[in-house]
């Protein structure tokens, strides 16, 4: 019984996973209350990407031992990569509860508690426990450059939010307030240009962002302001028209709300928000699994 239940856990940390979950269900088509092998073989499900069944194999680990803070996380892994953070999240902070000097419970924890209560403090604080326990932590260090990577990526969302309605405004000025016949108005063309680029790079760097990413109402707020400052300036600039100007820039604030406040209620309202995270989660198996 144990030499199968060991077998197939260096099968998963050599990445077999098939072979793995065709040995351990044939273990526990025999030895049913064997919470280990249950255990072990949400492991390797999660390996093959079967995370629903995971979830179920580790309903089954969970059963047998309650206080298998092992099954638990492997839980919370599962529940995290098929996007239902609540539940991962009430799974990681009972793994942490049980086992508070698990490295890559703290750092699920640590994505969880980003997901779900957008505290990037409390992030900070649970990734520094896990480096402390383990310095050379994988999933520790994962977490921290995929949270990196979604601040840049919204931050690009934001100044994408910024500069579209500009570059909408101007050219509507460009055309709307002068007609483009007088040198003022043909020189609004010129920052049009510049937010145009601005928008080509930035929407560069966050198409391969996956999900839609969160921004907070911040966030949104100064990208509007920034449109209407940017959009009211150029035109008050160029055409001296100040009532155009305070028009435009209105109208280029109103462009970015309204692409950006649905994007910040999405990510208010629970939709995973974190960068797909997948590769980076699945291989904290190569290490999960104690020896017990």
């Amino acid at each position: 019984m144990e030499d199968a239940v060991a077998r197939a856990r260096e099968l998963v940390v050599l990445g077999e996973f098939e072979p793995a979950v065709a040995l351990l269900r044939d273990h526990l088509a025999a030895h049913p209350e064997d919470g280990v092998a249950w255990r072990r073989l949400t492991g390797a499900l999660i390996g093959l990407h079967d995370d629903a069944a995971a979830v179920d194999a580790a309903d089954r680990a969970i059963e047998v031992d309650s206080r298998d803070a092992v099954a638990y996380r492997y839980r919370a892994l599962a529940l995290h990569l098929l996007a239902r953070d609540e539940e991962s999240y009430a799974d990681a902070k009972r793994a942490v509860e049980l086992a508070p000097d698990d490295h890559e419970a703290l750092s699920l924890l640590a994505r969880n508690v980003l997901a779900v209560d957008r505290d990037p403090a409390r992030f900070t604080e649970l990734i520094r426990r896990a480096l402390t326990v383990n310095p050379a932590s994988a999933p520790a260090r994962a977490a921290v450059r995929d949270h990196r990577r979604l601040q840049r990526r919204t931050m690009m969302i934001a100044v994408n939010l910024a500069a579209f309605p500009v570059v909408v405004v101007l050219l509507f000025g460009w055309f709307a307030v002068d007609t483009g016949r007088s040198s003022d108005a043909r020189w609004m063309i010129w920052p049009a240009l510049v937010a145009l680029a601005v928008t080509v790079v930035a929407g560069r760097l966050t198409g391969s962002a996956g999900r839609l990413l969160p921004l907070t109402l911040t966030q949104v707020s100064a990208a509007t302001i920034a449109a209407g400052v940017i959009a009211a300036g150029a035109v008050a600039g160029t055409t001296r028209a100040i009532p155009a100007a305070a028009t435009l820039g209105v109208i280029s604030a109103a462009l970015s709300a309204l692409v950006g406040v649905p994007i910040w209620l999405r990510g208010r309202g629970g939709a995973s928000a974190a960068p797909p995270t997948g590769g980076s989660s699945r291989s904290q198996l190569r290490h999960a699994d104690p020896g017990t």
